[in-house]
């Protein structure tokens, strides 16, 4: 059970950073919590870009790029 937890756990934050490590997720142990927190986390951080525009008052992006552009 601690294992689980600390899996989605490391999802949660990891999904709120915007980041996937691949190892974890594939792992076929604590995967799936970690995939779970993973979703979850990346869910928060959408929230918290949405009251971010409401606060501003706008509809447009925050950012004009990404910080970390992927290929």
């Amino acid at each position: 059970m601690d294992d689980a937890l600390v899996a989605y756990n490391a999802g949660r934050v990891d999904g709120a950073a915007g980041f996937r490590d691949p190892q974890i997720a594939e792992d076929p142990e604590v995967g799936p919590d970690y995939r779970i927190g993973l979703l979850d986390g990346r869910i928060a951080a959408f929230h918290m870009l949405k009251e971010l525009r409401d606060v501003f008052g706008t509809t447009d992006p925050l950012f004009e790029t990404p910080d970390d552009p992927r290929p």
